[in-house]
């Protein structure tokens, strides 16, 4: 490839513009490389003949810092501002290749050059399973439950003055009728580890809820506020009202919006309730304080309401699931098998002394074992698969 063509490609990939296509031949070219030593020449030689505009540069040297960070962060070294760990050095030499070798080629490149690497791959098959999909369970406000991948398209049920109708798309839809008086009902969706659901809640606010996951709401919102329940993961587009505070219960977090968009990980397994805004503000109480967030940032309240907010938070990374990937950037094992085993409802064998952070981004349509291909091709962990039990092989 010529060396106009990658300042081409680089500099597509980090304003964001860069096409399927394109992505795909600079994952080509990262992956021509023989091994770990030749390619980080060949992509020293392109940065140094590579020269980024200054606003290029702005967003390359954050990502790499955040990176770097959280190798100090895994070992346990130096705090940011000391002496860079020599190994770490030449990141910093030329950050937009860096990236790409860190996002491009650990793990993306399989898509792109499955035939050549697939023979160094050795996860043991005995049966694969397939990814999660479409589904949830609605509850009605009489106990009824309705399986709602496989119901008709159409009205569902009648709650109050609202109707519940199923769309062509499968999103459950709430239309209020006029008729507000009398008791609140309230109605849970709920999805099963291997399924996702998205929802049109009474005011228009749109939901999307990730495996395992469930938000409880009111079918219809009569007073000042808006208040709903969650667990798991939700992704929340909330309808501004102004004379109407939207209200969000999370364990012992309370979070308060009035329009904005926003992410909420609470799953029970990572035992932190993480807040993460891309639109508006928000207003995260707990443990007897509160923070005020904007977008770009993330509340992280451990338990006992402990609260702490990162300011520089990876939304790509945060909002994956949304966008139908797997996106680790610096990810532990821990993190990384938490997530395939709630979207493929297996069972992973505990992990024990996997120290590696892992930088890979994939489809969450592929089967498991494509996944595990794609770990298994960082060179840092192998994997058995027997049935719907993944064992970790260091």
């Amino acid at each position: 490839m010529s060396d106009a063509r990658v300042q081409y490609l680089v500099t597509r990939f980090f304003e964001g513009s860069i096409t399927v296509t394109e992505k795909e031949e600079l994952a080509a070219w990262v992956n021509q490389a023989e091994g770990d030593d030749v390619l980080k020449k060949e992509l020293e030689e392109a940065w140094e003949r590579y020269e980024p505009d200054a606003a290029l540069k702005e967003q390359a040297d954050p990502a790499l810092d955040r990176i770097i960070g959280n190798l100090y962060a895994n070992a346990g070294e130096a705090a940011a501002g000391n002496a860079v760990p020599a190994r770490f050095r030449f990141l910093k030499r030329f950050a937009a290749a860096a990236a790409i070798l860190l996002v491009a080629g650990a793990g993306m490149y399989y898509w792109y050059n499955s035939g050549s690497k697939q023979e160094t791959v050795t996860a043991a098959i005995t049966n694969d399973v397939p990814p999660g999909s479409t589904k949830a369970v609605l509850t009605l406000s009489n106990g009824q439950q309705i399986v709602l991948d496989s119901a008709a398209n159409g009205i569902l049920a009648q709650q109050g003055g609202t109707s519940i109708s199923k769309q062509a798309g499968g999103q459950i839809v709430y239309n209020a009728n006029g008729e507000t008086a009398g008791e609140t009902l309230y109605n849970t969706m709920s999805t099963p580890r291997g399924g996702e659901y998205q929802l049109t809640l009474p005011d228009g606010t749109k939901a999307w809820l990730n495996a395992a996951s469930s938000i409880t709401y009111p079918t219809a919102f009569t007073g000042s506020e808006r208040n709903v329940q969650i667990t798991g993961e939700v992704y929340l587009e909330v309808a501004k009202d102004k004379r109407k505070s939207f209200l969000v219960q999370v364990n012992d977090v309370k979070l308060e919006v009035l329009g904005t968009h926003f992410n909420v990980n609470a799953y029970g397994d990572d035992k932190i309730v993480r807040t993460t805004l891309l639109e508006g503000s928000v207003k995260v109480n707990a443990g007897g304080s509160s923070r005020v967030i904007s977008p770009g940032q993330q509340a992280k309240v451990a338990r006992g309401g402990t609260m702490t907010v990162d300011a520089n938070v990876n939304i790509a990374e945060t909002m994956a699931w949304k966008n139908g990937r797997f996106v680790f950037e610096g990810a532990p094992i821990e993190t990384v098998m938490r997530q395939l085993s709630r979207w493929y409802d297996v069972e992973v064998q505990a992990v024990e002394d996997i120290d590696d952070l892992f930088f890979v981004d994939v489809p969450r349509n592929k089967k498991i074992s494509d996944v595990l291909k794609a770990l298994e091709l960082t060179g840092k962990v192998k994997f058995k698969i027997e049935g719907k039990k993944i064992m970790i092989l260091k």
